[in-house]
């Protein structure tokens, strides 16, 4: 199951919103933020604030959300 069906079945969320998530955490990857931790660190926390000052909430969540869709899948 891909991150962005997950996020429509889990969460009940529209096609639109998951492709969102999945947007910001590319995102979070291709700026070398996340390497696989299996929880949200201060360390990640504090680069998401940086990178995404205005919008931190909305990355904060992301990862959270893919850290469990991660644990779920494995």
């Amino acid at each position: 199951m891909e991150f962005k069906d997950y996020l429509m079945q889990e969460y009940n969320i529209s096609e639109s919103s998951a492709k969102d998530y999945v947007g910001r955490f590319n995102g979070i990857i291709n700026r070398g933020l996340y390497n696989g931790e299996d929880k949200m660190t201060n360390t990640l926390k504090k680069a998401i604030e940086k990178e995404f000052p205005n919008s931190k909430n909305h990355y904060f969540l992301t990862l959270e959300r893919y850290i469990k869709y991660k644990k779920r899948i494995n």
